[in-house]
């Protein structure tokens, strides 16, 4: 993600991943996952995460909470927190659900337009 190098990034992801963001619904496949992603991502320069915290838990599932820092192309900077839930099974993303309020980057993102 952080490369945004949808080749990079969907490596990790099995070919029936599950994504949900919130109450939207849910995305299945990898190809469908990597179009929704490079559908926001190609529209800023770059997009890190800092890990806050981290869960481990039994059955291939880590919680996370993380700090989204989208860097636009004018160089304006958002940070939004986010939280995650994914679930890994041969060292693949089966499931991911991300719960992230993405309003203060469209806004950035529709000035920047403007």
């Amino acid at each position: 993600m952080e490369a945004n190098d949808p080749a990079r990034f969907s490596a990790y992801y099995a070919d029936d991943m599950t994504l949900t963001f919130g109450n939207s619904p849910q995305i299945v496949g990898r190809e469908d996952i990597v179009a929704a992603f490079s559908s926001k991502l190609d529209h800023v320069e770059s997009l890190g995460h800092e890990l806050v915290e981290v869960w481990e838990e039994d059955g291939g599932v880590v919680f996370f909470e993380s700090l989204g820092r989208w860097t636009l192309r004018n160089g304006e900077i958002v940070e939004i927190k986010a939280a995650s839930k994914i679930t890994i099974v041969d060292g693949k993303f089966v499931d991911q659900r991300i719960y992230v309020d993405n309003a203060p980057v469209d806004a950035a993102l529709e000035r920047e337009r403007a």
